[in-house]
């Protein structure tokens, strides 16, 4: 099947980067010591217990996690492929192959995302026992829809930055437009602290978008944070925004070739 094989190819094209993988894997790990000692720092500071409804080791055990996942799910590194290919005129010629060009994208970003997830993610998570003491789920299953959440966090990520990448379909400086969303990526989506953190009324702004399933939730699930009903709710968002969003996708998509078309590109 075409989208496996693209799937395989781009997981075996990101393992020949070695030398970065393990220099990516060295940078994640002293920022997240880094992060990691803020936020002991912090909690000293206010001598609570909790904060938030974060306890430290609540909190340490995010800063572990959001550093596994950043990459996963491109936050800490930006995607711009489709924008090039549209800035350069590749494009045209991807329009004549025989496959969907969403899928075609996301089953090449999905390869990505396994790889880091992998050979990024997993060891931050193995080497970060060896300073701090972490959470740990306490079953296969709330493991499992950990990795669902995350799974579909990459899939909100994906339509996030293939939304963006479109833009250059109308915008000449389509890479201020990917800058920005980045930024806002980072702040809201609750990588940097999480969103329970925020004020009650920027809080209350941000769950009204997609940017807390990206990070926020699969940490929330991971942490136990929610359960029951409020844990199936948080699923639930994130497949809603993952389908409304790939919906968005494809009509942005035509509404861009119909443009270049008419365009004469």
């Amino acid at each position: 099947m075409l989208y496996l094989a693209l799937f395989q190819k781009s997981f075996q094209r990101m393992m020949t980067y070695r030398a970065a993988t393990l220099a990516g894997i060295a940078t994640n790990f002293f920022f997240g010591l880094l992060r990691a000692y803020l936020f002991i720092a912090v909690f000293e500071a206010s001598g609570q217990a909790q904060i938030a409804g974060y306890s430290l080791k609540d909190a340490i055990t995010f800063t572990a996690l959001t550093q596994a996942i950043g990459m996963p799910i491109a936050i800490l590194q930006w995607w711009w492929e489709v924008m090039r290919t549209i800035r350069s005129g590749e494009i045209v010629s991807d329009l004549t192959k025989p496959f969907h060009y969403f899928g075609f994208w996301l089953a090449r970003d999905l390869g990505r995302a396994a790889f880091h997830f992998i050979f990024r993610g997993l060891p931050i998570l193995l080497f970060f026992p060896l300073f701090f003491e972490l959470r740990w789920p306490d079953s296969l299953a709330h493991w499992g829809l950990f990795l669902l959440s995350v799974l579909l966090a990459v899939l909100i990520s994906f339509c996030w930055r293939f939304l963006i990448n479109l833009s250059a379909f109308w915008f000449l400086d389509a890479m201020g437009i990917g800058r920005f969303a980045w930024l806002t990526m980072t702040f809201f989506s609750g990588f940097l602290v999480p969103v329970a953190f925020f004020p009650d009324w920027l809080r209350y702004v941000v769950n009204l978008t997609p940017m807390p399933a990206m990070v926020n939730t699969p940490i929330e699930v991971y942490l136990g944070i929610v359960q029951g009903t409020e844990l199936w709710a948080a699923l639930g968002s994130q497949l809603a925004w993952a389908v409304g969003m790939g919906l968005l996708c494809e009509w942005v998509y035509r509404r861009g070739v119909r443009r270049l078309i008419i365009q004469g590109g």
